[in-house]
């Protein structure tokens, strides 16, 4: 299973409910805005709800942090 399909698995189907996605993991960094928007739409169309949800872009990369509710 490619990564950011199992990164997709993960947020529908396991119990965590709180992640930090290291972005440069599942695709280019300059795509981010791209990627958390294609996430976040899965996951409304899964009926996940996203409780919190926070980009942090810095010279290291980018982080998102994200707190859901299944």
């Amino acid at each position: 299973m490619e990564a950011k399909e199992s990164l997709i698995y993960d947020l529908i189907f396991a119990k965590k409910t709180k992640y930090t996605i290291v972005v440069g993991d599942y695709t280019d960094v300059y795509k981010y805005d791209a990627f958390v928007e294609e996430i976040t739409s899965i996951l409304l169309k899964s009926k996940v709800t996203i409780i919190d949800s926070n980009v942090n872009v810095d010279s290291k990369g980018v982080v998102w942090k994200l707190k859901i509710k299944k």
